[in-house]
This record gives C-alpha cells, structure tokens and sequence, in this order.
C-alpha cells in the first residue's frame, strides 16, 4: 500500500518535472522563433525614397572609362537598375531577365525620348574583380545584345549608398531628377507595371491624374499598384509598400483589399489609429470582407476591448468557419478572459484547422500554420495544468516539441521560422 503510493507519487513527481521542463523548453522555442523573425531594421530600407533627388554618382564601365551618371540627373529620363550575374542554371535568372526587358524598351524609344538606362553590375565579392568575372559580364552583355551602358559598382559602394535590398532592383528618375518609381526584383507580375511606369516616365503615357474616368477592373493601374505594395509588405518593405498603396486608394477608393492591407502597414509602423480607420473604411465599403474583420478584431483584443473583439472573430468565423487562425486567436481570448472550458474547444478546432492544411489557408496569411499551431499546443497545455490534467498537458506539450523540432513540418512549404503575425491581407 505505502510503496504504491509512494510509486504513484514518484511517477506524478516525474510528470510533473517533465513538464516543467518541457515548458521551460517550448518558451525557449517559441521565443526563439520570435526573434529569429524580426527583420532588422536595415532589411526593411532602401536608403531611397520617391519623390527625393538620387546620389549622384560615376562609375567605370566594363573598359574602365569613367561616366558621369550624375550628369544625367536633371536633363533625361534615367533608369537605373542594379544587377547579378545567374547564380546557377537552375535558378530563375530575374536579372537578365530586366536587362533583356529594359533593352528592348531603349531600343524602341531611346531615339525619340531621350531616356538613358543604366546598367550596374553587382560583382560576386567585394574586393577585386577577377578578369575571368569580367569576361563573363562581357559576354553576357555581348550575347543578348545590351545596347544601353553597363557600370561597375567596385566595392559596392552605390549598392550600399542606394540601399539596395534585392537584385536587380529599379530605381526611375524624371526629367527633374526625382526619384518616381523604384521596385526590388522582377517577378514576371511586375512587368506590365514596369512597362507602364516607363512609359510614364518618358511621355509616352499621359501622368495617372490626367486620365479621365480612372482604370477599374482586375487589370486597372490601382490593382497593380496594389498587388506590387503586396510584394513589398510581403518582402518586409513597409515603407515601399505604402507609397504605392497610397497611389491605389487615390484612383480607387472603392477596394477593400487596398484599405486593409493599409491597415496592416500603419500598424505595423505605429500607426494605430490610422490601421483602426482604415480597416473601417474596408468594412464600410464591404461588411463580408473576412479579411478586415479578423484585423480590426485583433487590434482590440490588443487594446483589450474583449468583447469587441469577440464580436469581429465571430463575424469571420460566421462567415468561414474554416479559418484556423480565427479559432485559434478566439481560444486566446477565451483564454485571457477566464472562460477555459471555450478556450480548450476553440483551440481544438484551430489544431484540427491547422493538421488538415495541406497547400495553404484559403485566406493566404503572413505566417506559416506551423508557427501557430506551436502556440496553440503551448497555449492548451497551459490550460491542461491550471485543470490538473498534467498527462494531457504532457501529450499536447510533446506534440509541440515534436513540431518545433521538424518532425511533424517536413511535408509543408512554409517553414517554422517565418511566423511574424496572424493578420490577414486577402
């Protein structure tokens, strides 16, 4: 009789270690994940911005005579675009890709513009330049017959002082020598947009403001500009991201997707108030919009305007009660307000949610279903020991662990360490 409850003691004192540890352990990982998720300042900037005057700047070109690139700032449309040799055949090759884009364009219409485009060749390392390497930028010029000038960027100095965060990337200055336009990448989604810009920015194309009625439609200039602002946030671009979100809301005020995604960027740069305005004017343009009503229902549970709150979640699970992360930020709302037994239900559907994915939520989110469901299990052994129920916490905890771990992710895209928040953009 005494060894057996000294044997049931001694198990439960085991249990309960190992759940001290392996809690210990899941807030190691989840904080680790938080911090290996937050983009440092400098990856979220250009040292850019449209509207500015560029640096001016000369460089040397592939015979190593020295042009005045600054010269042209001023007197002539100037495209300036920072470029990569191909890392390797079986990547998509985005920088020759705009070279042979951009050539074709200053074949066509150098003559009657006057438009110059620069090309700035980003070597593979910083010191000197292999003549080998040079030949290689040589020939690639030569074989896909680039007709405008190829520069140097030696010690990558322009690249540093321009920012640049992506290659190639694009920067487009006006007759005044602003800055209009600049785009990181180019993905084959960008290429209308580009063409447009270009021709924007060489008379070609009459300045959006003049143009009467403005574009509608899916293939309207504000749904570009949209849909590229969507490329910068989701490269972590916020302030890239604005500018042309901005540009969308003035010809169409009318599209929801626009004032949400707003939404997401003014809060994520402080702007509170501005992100609570602008998810209420997507509402008020569209009260079914899903999107809108999970965002503004997390700002006030992080205003602690609970019920508030509750009321949003329940709006979009009432309208897709197939979205994980709307069951699972509702279980933490249960959670916080003391309503346990809502909270264990809730996050039970969030996992089953989440195990079920297999290509992604129908609403596309900023974080992986990995990320969350780590917070879900963590969140549910919490509840599990405030009840007593450590061999449930156990269970749900090792689940966790197992995921952290890798074990249970290897078949998904998305991978653990992308997780930064839970907002929905569409």
């Amino acid at each position: 009789m005494n060894n057996n409850v000294m044997r049931n003691s001694g198990t439960q004192n085991v249990t309960a270690c190992i759940c001290s540890y392996l809690i210990m352990f899941m807030r190691a990982v989840v904080l680790i994940s938080v911090v290996l998720t937050i983009p440092s300042v400098s990856s979220a900037l250009i040292g850019i911005k449209e509207g500015e005057a560029p640096d001016k700047f000369t460089l040397q070109d592939l015979n190593g005579a020295e042009v005045d690139v600054g010269g042209l700032f001023g007197r002539k449309p100037v495209v300036i675009v920072f470029w990569e040799l191909p890392i390797s055949k079986s990547f998509i090759d985005y920088s020759m890709d705009e070279l042979r884009f951009l050539n074709d364009f200053y074949e066509k219409h150098h003559d009657a513009t006057g438009l110059e485009i620069i090309g700035i060749y980003t070597p593979e390392e910083e010191g000197d330049i292999p003549e080998s390497e040079i030949e290689r930028v040589k020939n690639l010029v030569k074989v896909n017959k680039i007709k405008f000038t190829i520069l140097i960027d030696r010690g990558f100095t322009i690249f540093r002082e321009y920012g640049v965060i992506a290659l190639p990337s694009t920067v487009m200055v006006d007759k005044g020598g602003k800055i209009k336009f600049i785009y990181p990448s180019f993905p084959l989604a960008a290429q209308p947009l580009i063409a447009e810009e270009l021709r924007m920015l060489t008379g070609l194309a009459q300045p959006r403001a003049a143009r009467e009625p403005a574009e509608k439609g899916p293939d309207s200039h504000s749904i570009r500009l949209y849909n590229y602002a969507l490329q910068m946030y989701k490269k972590g671009l916020l302030e890239q991201s604005l500018s042309p979100l901005k540009k969308s809301v003035e010809l169409d005020a009318d599209f929801p997707p626009s004032h949400n995604l707003m939404g997401i960027v003014l809060w994520k740069l402080g702007n509170f108030e501005g992100a609570v305005e602008e998810f209420n004017k997507a509402l008020a343009l569209d009260k079914t919009f899903v999107p809108a009503h999970f965002n503004y229902g997390i700002l006030q549970f992080e205003s602690e305007k609970y019920s508030e709150a509750e009321r949003h979640f329940k709006e979009v699970l009432a309208l897709n009660n197939g979205i994980a992360e709307a069951h699972c930020v509702l279980g933490f709302l249960y959670k916080k307000t003391n309503r346990e037994e809502e909270a264990v239900s809730v996050f039970g559907t969030a996992l089953a949610l989440f195990e079920k994915r297999k290509t992604g939520p129908s609403y596309e989110i900023f974080a992986p279903a990995a990320f969350h469901r780590i917070s879900t299990l963590y969140a549910l052994s919490d509840l599990y020991i405030k009840k007593g129920d450590t061999g449930k916490a156990l269970e749900v905890l090792q689940r966790a662990a197992r995921l952290a771990l890798g074990i249970e992710i290897k078949n998904e895209k998305e991978s653990l360490h992308k997780g930064r928040d839970m907002m929905l953009y569409e």
